[in-house]
């Protein structure tokens, strides 16, 4: 890997299904911007240098080098989630495979780039990498890291990709996003005898707002494909860490709670609210099945990559009783 590079040369190496993952990992690093989503970005010594000569692609040799580097960076991105619809197309000849759609954020779709059969030092396995790695399976993957459930639910792509493939079972993740981006907003200082004073009142009604998209999905999905297993689930008690942006910094700075186990508190409330409301919601439909993921993933920072996502180990736990689920209704 060569640094000054030219945006052509840079092109080149992301194209290419053999250096991709190497040039990624060597010119880009993967910065968030929202708890469940972020992009890739130039890392700061990384030179683009406009090059003279014929241009071979979109990149002109006139086009300001901001522009350049926003069209990378682009690229980048789109790179980066290409390659598990590489692979289902590849593996649908296989009958021995049971077709899994998969909607959700990034529990579903860490957004790093997972080059097949190579495993990079830095990226983290998720829940899907991990069922596509399962032999009986074929994942059609519409997931993507930052995806809130409005927008799943609106845009209707899983409606769609249903209808044409067919599928053994949907799978749908969603919520966190909804909630954790506006979870600063939420919060006040209260008093530790009773931890729920900690957030406004606004909180129970974004679980509903949540609620009711989820209501939206299993409508529509068991009136028109009711004899579709559709697995649904609720999150583990998530990490807050001092330094965490998104979780921890806020609930220390605008909520004053100062003790670890006030915050890991708080998170419990959350996390078992939206749980059950979830849950509840999933009794009233046939072939609906929620799985349960509290205590999966042990709070411990063995077991977590950032607050909100597990590492590699912890997001295998959660996999497993994805697997085990799928298993037990026959898929």
């Amino acid at each position: 890997m060569k640094n000054p590079i030219t945006a052509n040369e840079l092109l080149a190496l992301l194209n290419n299904k053999n250096t991709a993952a190497e040039a990624l990992e060597f010119y880009y690093e993967y910065v968030p911007t929202n708890p469940f989503a972020g992009e890739y970005q130039l890392r700061e010594h990384i030179q683009i240098i406009q090059e003279f000569g014929p241009a071979t692609s979109s990149i002109h040799n006139h086009t300001p080098l901001f522009i350049i580097k926003e069209k990378l960076l682009q690229d980048a991105n789109s790179i980066a989630k290409k390659q598990r619809d590489k692979l289902f197309q590849q593996r649908k000849a296989d009958k021995n495979r049971k077709t899994l759609v998969t909607e959700g954020d990034s529990w579903f779709q860490y957004p790093r780039y997972k080059r097949l059969g190579i495993e990079l030092s830095k990226e983290v396995k998720d829940v899907i990498d991990y069922i596509i790695d399962e032999p009986g399976y074929n994942v059609k993957s519409l997931d993507a890291a930052g995806d809130v459930i409005r927008n799943m639910f609106h845009l209707s792509e899983y409606l769609d990709t249903i209808r044409e493939l067919k599928p053994d079972a949907f799978i749908l993740s969603g919520g966190g996003n909804d909630f954790f981006e506006i979870f600063p907003y939420m919060l006040q200082n209260g008093t530790s005898d009773s931890i729920d004073t900690y957030l406004k009142i606004s909180w129970k009604t974004e679980i509903k707002v949540i609620e009711t998209y989820y209501k939206g999905f299993l409508d529509i999905l068991t009136i028109e494909f009711p004899d579709l297993p559709i697995i649904l689930h609720g999150y583990d008690y998530i990490m807050p860490r001092t330094d965490g942006k998104w979780i921890g910094k806020p609930m220390i700075e605008k909520g004053k709670l100062k003790l670890d186990k006030d915050r890991k508190t708080l998170i419990k409330l959350i996390m078992d609210e939206f749980n059950r409301t979830i849950f509840e919601l999933s009794k009233q439909y046939n072939n609906v099945y929620f799985i349960d993921l509290r205590n999966t993933v042990p709070q411990d920072k063995k077991f977590w990559h950032d607050e909100i996502h597990p590492n590699d180990r912890g997001f295998k736990l959660v996999a497993d009783k994805f697997i085990s689920k799928l298993k037990s209704i026959g898929i």
